[in-house]
This record gives C-alpha cells, sequence and structure tokens, in this order.
C-alpha cells in the first residue's frame, strides 16, 4: 500500500511537533496555504485561562518568504495573535524576513551547494554540526570553595 501523502509534509509535521509539542497543550490545526508548497498552521492552546494563538508556515524554498504566513495572519483577528513562526531547512537565506517573524531552522533538511537535501543522511549532516562556545580558562570558576574544617 502506497501513501497519498507527500514525504515533505509528514517532515514538516515533525518538525512542527517537535516546536510545539502536544503535551504542552498545543492543538495544530492545519489550513489551506496560498502557495502549494508551503505549508501552513494555526496552533493554539489554553494557559491560565488564556487562549495563546500562533500562526506558522513551513517552506522548503532557499530564499525564505513570508507571503503564505501573511495570508494566514491576515484571516484572523490580530489581536488574538501570539505571534508568527516560519520553518525554514537549515542554510536557507532568511535576510528578508522581518523581525516580528520568529525563524526556526529543520533539523532534517538544510541546503548544500544550491540543493535542498535530507540531513539525517551521515554525509549531510556533517556539514551542519552544532558549534559550541569555547570555553576559556579566564571565565571558569570554582565549583566550591575549600573551607576551614
Amino acid at each position: 500500500m502506497g501513501s497519498s501523502r507527500d514525504i515533505m509534509q509528514t517532515y514538516a509535521e515533525k518538525e512542527v511537533r517537535a516546536h510545539f509539542k502536544k503535551c504542552d497543550g498545543w492543538e495544530c490545526r492545519q489550513v489551506p496555504s496560498p502557495y502549494v508548497r508551503d505549508m501552513t498552521c494555526i496552533l493554539s492552546r489554553e494557559v491560565r485561562g488564556r487562549k495563546e494563538t500562533v500562526v506558522l508556515a513551513v517552506s522548503y524554498d532557499e530564499e525564505a518568504s513570508t507571503l503564505s504566513l501573511e495570508a494566514v495572519a491576515a484571516s484572523l483577528n490580530r489581536k488574538s495573535l501570539n505571534g508568527q513562526y516560519l520553518i525554514v531547512p537549515k542554510a536557507s537565506d532568511v535576510s528578508a524576513i522581518p523581525k516580528p517573524v520568529q525563524v526556526i531552522f529543520m533539523e532534517s533538511f538544510g541546503y548544500v551547494d544550491d540543493r535542498l537535501v535530507w540531513l539525517s543522511r551521515k554525509k549531510n549532516a556533517k556539514r551542519y554540526l552544532q558549534s559550541e562556545a569555547p570555553c576559556t580558562a579566564e571565565t571558569a570558576t570554582a565549583a566550591c570553595e575549600p573551607h576551614a574544617a
């Protein structure tokens, strides 16, 4: 048996669930996107009697755009909207994204040599290793001071 779903949509849903977990109360409602390639969602949850609503779009374009995100946000009441998120592949150009939109980079896809690649394959994933901040000896402090007994 085959599946009628696109594998990219499956990975997009995994990325959304990784950042907006059901155990934190997030409910995801997928809405039609004005652009065929993008996936758009409205996420909401109740926190201490107050409803939080965010708009999210997943884009696989190398030069990320907020057009689909803006179209969905325009359909909602601005007062009830608590944030806008855009999920894009690693190494995407996000320089044109406005400040209120929070960008989340995918763990499963990225651009290598102007090509979208699946990062789960070891040969592609090694290009995007997380860089750790270097630790210097001057900033280190003792965990506990010796005391006289």
